[in-house]
C-alpha cells in the first residue's frame, strides 16, 4: 500500500481535527463498540468550494481546510480531507444519497463529536472515484449528527497512492 508523504508544517493546518480511532467494524451495541472524537469548524455558507471531479492538485479552502468532491457509488459527495480520521466517515445525509438509510444499517456504536456524542452505525462504499483513481469495498462510518461535511479518511486515502501537503495546496500522485 502507498503511504501518505505528509510535510510537518502542512500537518499543523489540519490539527483543527482531533483523531478518529475506530477498530474494526463491529456488530452489535455493547461495550466493546468504538468510539471516536470528530472535531470540526462550522462551513460558512456560500465559502465552501471543492476541486472538481477528478482533480489531482487542491487549493486549501478560506477556513484552513482541503475539500474534494468524489463519486460514491456514483454520487458526488463533498469531503473534507481529515488525516487524523482513521477510515471514512459519512453524515446522514450523505450516506443517506447513498442509498444507505442510517435507520437500516445494523452495525452499531457511537462517536463522541464536537456537538457531543452521536450514533454510529457502520457502512461499506462499494466504489469510490477520485483524483482519476478507484476504490472498491471501503469501509465507513456513518453518524447520526454532529458531522456537517463527510470526512475522506487515512483507509481511503492511503489507496490513492501518495498525498503531498505543501503550503496551500494538497496534491495526489
Amino acid at each position: 500500500m502507498a503511504r501518505l508523504s505528509l510535510e510537518l508544517g502542512s500537518i499543523m493546518a489540519l490539527t483543527a481535527f482531533t483523531a478518529l480511532v475506530l477498530s474494526a467494524p463491529a456488530v452489535g451495541n455493547d461495550a466493546t463498540t468504538p468510539a471516536a472524537n470528530i472535531a470540526v469548524t462550522a462551513e460558512t455558507p456560500g465559502t465552501a468550494t471543492a476541486s472538481a471531479l477528478p482533480g489531482r492538485v487542491v487549493r486549501r479552502h478560506s477556513d484552513g481546510l482541503f475539500y474534494v468532491e468524489a463519486q460514491a457509488n456514483g454520487q458526488v459527495i463533498r469531503f473534507v480531507v481529515d488525516t487524523g480520521a482513521t477510515v471514512v466517515v459519512l453524515n446522514r445525509e450523505d450516506a443517506e444519497k447513498l442509498g444507505m438509510p442510517f435507520d437500516s444499517l445494523v452495525s452499531k456504536g457511537s462517536m463522541r463529536t464536537v456537538g457531543g456524542s452521536s450514533d454510529m452505525r457502520w457502512a461499506r462504499i462499494e466504489r469510490l472515484d477520485m483524483a482519476g483513481k478507484r476504490i472498491e469495498k471501503i469501509h465507513a462510518a456513518v453518524v447520526d449528527k454532529g458531522l456537517p461535511v463527510s470526512l475522506m479518511g487515512q483507509n481511503a486515502l492511503e489507496q490513492l497512492g501518495t498525498v503531498t501537503l505543501r503550503g496551500d495546496t494538497m496534491t495526489i500522485h
